[in-house]
């Protein structure tokens, strides 16, 4: 016999344990079956993660069936089996049901349950919808009130005995919506508690607390206990920050707090801005066992995450997991696209020319390895950094740079002519880039206008400061703490980000997508952004264009959106990349107007990378016809 049943550990564990004169074939084929997911045990014992047991059920039926051996399951495990197998016949009976639903009863049944805010016809249609399934994604543009949905499916939830409490996990930058939508939605709005992280206060009459994923990773044992307590709901803002599933720390610690809550939901208006395998990790915390019953199976190769039959199989098997308001259902003007190329200046692609030749071969590494792929990324941030100011290649990152882009200075022997470029490079010339900034920041500012300007480095940020100074820019990037974690007196990014919403002296901000690019709604004060660089990163150039394209905005204002492309340069791979990967997302999404909206006419993760493991073909085509 193998016994079964759920271990004792922090993060949720199965334990097997075969008993004597049992039968070895079967144990055998666990042990296969499981090995992705062992962590621990021995000859006659194995202790496997919960994700990949329930992922493997079926199997675990066929070592009975096969084998003819008796699978003995214990109590706790049984539970939680018979919630998986209820989730799974309420999920299948919800895509069953017509969608159509009359929205004035519902609209009447928030009123009653004390929701006050008058949600909009679409945002009815979605919540209709999403009420209908036991767990739901709501994956609509950024900036159409997938938090004022949420808020009204926790009100009715609540207000049925589904559950009593609701825990949002979402990047700080989020935080303040959530605080401000539950007072404008609720007559009587929840107790609120805002998640220090180890060692913070969470009272107990807490109804509604606010974590971000950094803090359930550190906390998670606590953050586990408070959502087992009594039934929660789960939410998780910007949902596609745990993509990478059980690979990632942070994403590990969220899809395990899926065994303890009652009702999980998802927002995210870019949950696959990589292509069709970043939506696993999303299934799998809405439906835990269930996401190869729901995905097609090449969903799970990564290298056919675009690919036009996988994109299609993919967007057929979750359209009905899923709602989705677009742009062109917000009553907003599509945005005014300005791509600006122009050439390299003649020393700055002189440095160019030479980095691409440096590169040009060295790179000759199986195309598995590891340690290629590390150095590849390096070299994207060098290309990036000369393709704008050059003079940032020999200073490497910033100690306030994302995690994800830290990267060394450029090894220089001296002697080589590209070292001998860099070292006069600010004294004969000035990027392009930044006087394109400082003139388009000086107009505005002579029209009492306001710009949002986008880079993802930190030194650009900081040279651009200076460089405009006479404009009071506000800066905001990943070391600038938020209101809740600051130390007193210290800048915060609150204070930033209302300097520029708010002071008439204050003409610009300077601010990189990794720390402002999600859950900041800038579309009342500033309607024009240039982006100085972007990155192979379609997340973040989607989820930063929202900032001031959204719902709210006036039909007659029109949105400006600038890119500044250095000819032959890697930024015109990037755009290629971009492209690609926007109108992969707007098929599986099924949503045409993306395109149109998100890209020109002719995707806080501090751990994202410069470049994703497909665009490495790109980056070496590129550096091959240097």
């Amino acid at each position: 016999m193998i016994s079964i049943e759920l271990g004792g550990a922090e993060r949720p564990t199965v334990v097997l344990t075969l008993a004597p004169g049992s039968r070895r074939g079967a144990w055998a084929h666990l042990q296969t079956l499981l090995s992705r997911g062992i962590t621990g045990g021995d000859a006659d014992s194995l202790l496997v993660r919960a994700e990949a047991f329930y992922a493997e059920l079926a199997g675990v039926g066929d070592a009975r069936r096969a084998f003819g051996e008796q699978i003995d399951f214990g109590p706790q495990i049984s539970q939680v089996l018979r919630t998986l197998a209820t989730d799974r016949k309420a999920r299948e009976n919800a895509v069953a049901v017509s969608d159509n639903s009359p929205t004035g009863e519902l609209a009447d049944q928030l009123a009653a349950s004390g929701f006050v805010r008058i949600l909009k016809p679409f945002q009815l249609r979605n919540l209709a919808k999403l009420l209908l399934l036991p767990h739901g994604a709501d994956f609509s543009v950024p900036g159409a009130g997938k938090t004022t949905v949420a808020l009204a499916n926790f009100t009715l939830q609540r207000a049925s005995g589904v559950v009593q409490k609701m825990v949002v996990v979402a990047p700080i930058a989020a935080f303040e919506a959530w605080k401000t939508d539950s007072v404008a939605c609720l007559a009587l709005p929840p107790k609120i508690t805002v998640h220090g992280g180890p060692g913070s206060v969470i009272p107990r009459n807490t109804e509604l607390l606010l974590t971000n994923y950094n803090r359930v990773a550190a906390d998670f044992e606590r953050i586990r206990r408070f959502v087992d307590a009594q039934p929660t709901q789960v939410v998780l803002d910007e949902a596609h920050r745990v993509k990478r599933g059980a690979a990632g720390v942070h994403g590990r610690a969220v899809l395990d707090l899926a065994y303890v809550a009652r009702r999980r939901d998802i927002l995210t208006g870019t949950p696959a801005p990589q292509g069709a395998g970043d939506l696993i990790a999303l299934m799998r915390f809405l439906y835990p066992g269930q996401d190869r019953a729901i995905l097609p199976p090449n969903a799970y190769n990564d290298s056919m995450g675009r690919d036009p039959d996988v994109v299609r199989q993919t967007s057929d098997a979750i359209h009905r997991y899923f709602v989705r308001t677009p742009k062109s259902h917000l009553g907003i003007r599509d945005p005014q696209w300005d791509p600006v190329v122009r050439p390299l200046s003649p020393i700055q692609g002189a440095i160019y020319a030479a980095l691409v030749g440096r590169y040009h071969g060295a790179l000759a590494l199986p195309a598995d390895s590891r340690r290629r792929f590390t150095k590849l990324g390096r070299v994207v941030m060098y290309l990036l950094e000369a393709a704008t100011n050059p003079a940032l290649i020999t200073a490497g990152s910033d100690v306030d740079d994302e995690e994800g882009f830290a990267h060394p200075p450029l090894e220089l022997t001296g002697n080589e002519p590209l070292g001998s470029l860099l070292r006069d490079y600010s004294q004969y010339e000035k990027p392009w880039k930044y006087q394109f900034v400082i003139d388009a920041v000086a107009a505005a500012a002579s029209r009492g206008e306001k710009v949002l300007v986008w880079s993802t480095f930190v030194r650009n940020l900081k040279a651009l400061a200076r460089e405009l100074a006479p404009f009071n820019p506000a800066v905001v990037h990943g070391r600038i703490p938020p209101e809740d974690s600051a130390p007193p007196g210290s800048l915060t990014r609150e204070a930033e980000l209302n300097r520029f919403r708010n002071d008439p002296a204050c003409s610009v901000l300077l601010a990189n997508p990794a720390a402002a690019g999600e859950g900041i709604s800038l579309h009342h004060w500033c309607h024009h952004a240039i982006y100085v660089d972007r990155t192979f990163n379609a997340g973040h150039f989607l989820q930063s264009q929202d900032r001031i394209h959204r719902l709210g905005l006036s039909p007659e204002v029109e949105t400006r959106f600038t890119l500044l492309i250095s000819e032959e340069s890697i930024d015109a791979v990037v755009d290629d990349r971009l492209r690609e990967k926007v109108t992969a997302l707007a098929k599986l999404m099924n949503d045409p107007g993306l395109v149109r909206v998100a890209l020109p006419e002719s995707d806080e993760d501090h751990g994202a990378p410069p470049a994703e493991g497909d665009d490495t073909d790109a980056i070496l085509a590129h550096l091959s016809t240097g």
